[in-house]
């Protein structure tokens, strides 16, 4: 049963969300305003706007978030599990965490908004996870549209190894994905920056961040290329905006102008690295989803 909160307004008028806002300092307004929308929030037990003006004597009742209304299942993702980490192959369409940096100061909050990644772990932890670790346990992420293999720690002193990790350029990715058109080379890198531009969107810049992604084809037929990306850094939206920029966008990427499909064809294959504490060669793959797959079948036998 999900714990309520009551509360009769005292006071001058004042904009519900503003209200719930200050009464809920762990969340933030945006957070509030979609508790609102999705009636959690009541105005007299109505579902009302987050610009309701609240008189005097009205009663303000507030569900508050749990776990209980996150129910899938961690164990349905899991492909590996090991004393310090386990990994999960990703669904496309997850977000991995809330978009609101407030549950990082208070985790209660990823209940509020829309299941991701960090809830679902979360709401039931596999064994051995230390709930004080710091984001969950995350030391990477893949963007909502991207499927695939992500490694999450279950201790602080293997969550900050593995930051490190990354951050020096010691984990090997490998991607797939389906290209739209026939990219020419077997092989090649694409060694190009990227950054925010004018109105927020990330594509290839001058004045952008390094960005070094190699690729390999494995195969090209009826105007498509199925290739591995092996990232070299780590720039958000990375491989997609290098498959963009030459000129080989990702089927389902209706950001980078990629043909239209049921999702984004990008996958994270493969993670590999050498274990920051005990130095053992470490491999995890998540296998390519079905309909990825079913995709390039699709795309290929199209006349």
């Amino acid at each position: 049963m999900a714990e309520k909160k009551i509360l009769d307004f005292v006071g001058y008028s004042k904009r519900l969300d503003i209200f719930a806002t200050d009464e809920l300092p762990e969340f933030s307004r945006a957070l509030v305003q979609k508790m609102i929308k999705d009636g959690k929030i009541t105005v007299n037990g109505k579902k009302v706007k987050p610009s309701w003006p609240l008189q005097e004597g009205e009663k303000v009742e507030i569900e508050l978030p749990s776990a209980q209304d996150h129910k899938s299942k961690l164990s349905d993702l899991i492909i590996a599990d090991g004393k310090d980490y386990f990994v999960i192959n990703k669904p496309a369409g997850m977000l991995v965490h809330p978009q609101s940096p407030i549950w990082e100061e208070n985790p209660e909050a990823v209940f509020a908004s829309e299941e991701t990644l960090v809830s679902i772990i979360l709401a039931n932890p596999p064994k051995g996870f230390d709930p004080s670790v710091a984001r969950a346990g995350l030391v990477h992420r893949l963007d909502r549209e991207t499927s695939g293999v992500m490694l999450i720690a279950k201790n602080q002193e293997f969550q900050e190894a593995m930051v490190e990790l990354f951050a020096s350029r010691q984990v090997n990715k490998t991607y797939h994905s389906i290209a739209c058109g026939l990219i020419p080379d077997d092989n090649g890198t694409i060694d190009v920056p990227i950054g925010r531009v004018a109105g927020g969107k990330i594509k290839a810049s001058d004045v952008g961040r390094e960005a070094i992604t190699d690729y390999h084809v494995l195969e090209r037929k009826n105007g498509f290329t199925y290739v591995e990306l092996f990232p070299r850094t780590g720039r958000t939206n990375q491989l997609r905006v290098h498959l963009s920029w030459l000129g080989y966008p990702v089927l389902g990427d209706w950001l980078y102008k990629g043909a239209t499909a049921e999702r984004l064809m990008l996958h994270a294959r493969r993670l590999e690295f050498k274990h920051p504490l005990n130095d053992r060669s470490m491999k995890f793959e998540a296998p390519v989803p079905t309909n990825f797959e079913n995709a390039w079948k699709r795309v290929t036998e199209e006349k």
